[in-house]
């Protein structure tokens, strides 16, 4: 009997544990989005970072683009590494997600002072919206700043 009692009790606590740690379908999925996109976007490879966009959120890409000098490029050259990306704490409500991204070694642009630099580590917040189809995508509402 003590035996029963033990297994069962076992069996509940391991059963809690796994489900408190696990992620669901949903929450994976919006996760993998958001770090495809940002791992392309970050590393200036925007037909990649294009096609995980909502179609309305086309505009603040070719905005960033557009604002690459050549002095961008030759850092971005020279530079061998690349940016990281770690994304975590997706929030999910209906069709919309907030997911949290941490990047690190990467290159912003600054029009302003004529060339970008290289930033060692920053936080954003990126929103996803769920298609029609049911897929997830990224949605812009303006260019991406740090600061969650």
């Amino acid at each position: 009997m003590q035996k029963r009692v033990f297994y069962i009790i076992f069996t509940l606590a391991t059963l809690l544990l796994t489900a408190c740690g696990s992620e669901t379908k949903e929450e994976r999925e919006v996760m993998t989005v958001a770090r495809d996109f940002a791992e392309a976007y970050f590393n200036y490879d925007f037909d990649k970072a294009s096609k995980l966009l909502t179609d309305d959120s086309r505009k603040w890409l070719n905005f960033e683009a557009s604002n690459l000098t050549e002095d961008d490029m030759v850092t971005l050259r020279n530079d061998g590494q690349g940016a990281e990306v770690d994304v975590d704490n997706p929030i999910i409500s209906g069709d919309g997600a907030t997911v949290g991204i941490k990047v690190s070694h990467f290159h912003v642009t600054d029009s302003l002072a004529g060339g970008g630099h290289l930033e060692e580590e920053a936080t954003f917040a990126v929103g996803l919206q769920r298609q029609a189809d049911g897929r997830w995508k990224v949605r812009m509402e303006g260019p991406l700043r740090s600061g969650m």
